[in-house]
């Protein structure tokens, strides 16, 4: 749903006998955007990201089987604050894709890569759907001293989840989702 959609809902309990005012309606369209997902082709995901919390705070409440520890908060730095609801859209291109063009294609979807923090907030709230197909977080990145560019991703199966990372220069098969939130 949009704001217009919304500022519509607003004009209708007015019109039904409501009294809304202008900060009012405000309030009403902020709080709607927070509970109603936003239409997007892609399966979504509500989470919400506690920004606050470390890395390693975050990896240890998912409670993976395994995880890189390349992964942490020296490595991924982030300068998120706060905590805030959102939602996560799992894109499946249906076919191979460069990271760029990942990029531009959630671009042009009105998305931008999740970063680390945002992936390890829908992994803890849903802890099996990484038991399918690879989620990648192309929004947070790691250089390593060898030049290589290292981006995280969630895998599994019926009896593992995962945290590790991957190369960023690589072209994504099809079965990997990439993990975007509006912009």
């Amino acid at each position: 749903m949009t704001n217009s959609v919304y500022e519509k809902l607003g004009k209708d309990i007015i019109t039904k006998g409501g009294q809304l005012s202008k900060s009012q309606r405000e309030g009403l369209i902020a709080l709607l955007n927070g509970f109603v997902e936003p239409w997007l082709p892609f399966p979504s995901y509500s989470v919400f990201v506690k920004y606050d919390q470390t890395v390693e705070q975050m990896i240890d409440a998912n409670k993976y089987d395994w995880f890189n520890d390349d992964i942490n908060s020296g490595r991924f730095l982030s300068g998120e604050r706060g905590q805030v609801q959102v939602f996560i859209y799992l894109v499946n291109f249906g076919r191979e894709i460069s990271s760029e063009d990942a990029i531009g294609e959630l671009d042009h979807q009105g998305l931008r890569p999740a970063t680390l923090k945002e992936l390890l907030a829908l992994s803890a709230s849903y802890l099996d759907l990484q038991r399918g197909d690879p989620i990648v977080a192309l929004g947070s990145i790691w250089r390593p001293s060898d030049g290589r560019v290292e981006v995280p991703f969630l895998e599994g199966d019926k009896a593992y989840r995962y945290l590790d990372l991957h190369r960023w220069g690589d072209d994504w098969d099809p079965h990997w989702q990439f993990a975007a939130v509006r912009k």
